[in-house]
């Protein structure tokens, strides 16, 4: 499962140099407030007004540039994401939040190689960015045609977010896409097992499962307890098929 939440609007990119001050402060405080409370046009117009208030060149500029896209691309403009977010790369170059960032949006806006290419950059500038990792995994896999690099990036992320169901999933999704039912049927169902309602999860396994093709005992129960909807009974009872299959 590729990650697409990613915090960055807390005061650490730009200021590095210099405090804001009180009314900048304030607008970069109401502007995150908003993003949390999801009114992203208010967190962008307060942005925005920050942003007229320094100098167009600063990297105060490239941090406001860099806020303003992370919360277009939540609020679903990926182009006017990528346009801002290009702005914070050239003034903030070399920064892996920022390139991050963009990755994550050329990513969700269907740009697979450009995509790409930005999170093979931040793993270069960040070498323990298990996002990065596991979503380039993700593209990779899909792609078809770098299934060993794709699994040992979504290796080295789960050694580094060990806690992380999505680091798990995509693990198991990479050995489903390179034909290995087995190590994938296990991964999907650690993930299933640890986080039960998470639809994605029960999806993948229950795909991995009929792939298998094995439809008696405990193979069968479990793949119509995942065809069933979620509640306190069938993930009890899911959690319960799951040891079986260990």
């Amino acid at each position: 499962m590729r990650i697409t939440l990613l915090m960055v609007l807390g005061l650490t990119v730009g200021w590095a140099q210099s405090d804001p001050g009180e009314v900048l402060r304030q607008w970069l405080e109401e502007g995150r407030a908003a993003v949390q409370a999801g009114q992203f046009d208010a967190a962008i117009a307060r942005f925005q007004k920050a942003l007229e208030a320094v100098d167009a060149d600063s990297a105060a500029a490239g941090d406001l540039y860099l806020r303003i896209g992370e919360t277009q691309r939540r609020k679903g403009d990926l182009d006017g994401a990528i346009q801002s977010l290009a702005h914070a790369n050239d003034l903030l170059p070399g920064n892996a939040t920022v390139v991050g960032t963009l990755a994550l949006a050329l990513d969700s806006r269907g740009n697979r190689s450009d995509a790409q290419r930005a999170y093979r950059a931040t793993i270069e500038l960040d070498p323990n960015n298990a996002i990065a990792m596991n979503n380039l995994a993700f593209l990779l896999a899909e792609e078809g045609t770098s299934f060993d690099e794709a699994l040992q990036l979504a290796r080295h992320a789960m050694a580094l977010m060990p806690d992380s169901m999505q680091m798990t999933d995509t693990a198991g999704w990479v050995q489903l896409k390179r034909g290995d039912n087995d190590a994938a049927i296990a991964l999907f169902s650690d993930a299933v097992a640890k986080e039960p309602a998470e639809d994605s999860f029960r999806d993948h396994l229950l795909m991995a499962l009929e792939r298998k093709g094995e439809r008696a005992g405990i193979f069968g129960e479990t793949i119509s307890a995942l065809k069933q909807a979620p509640s306190p009974e069938n993930l009890a009872k899911v959690t319960s098929l799951l040891q079986g299959l260990k």
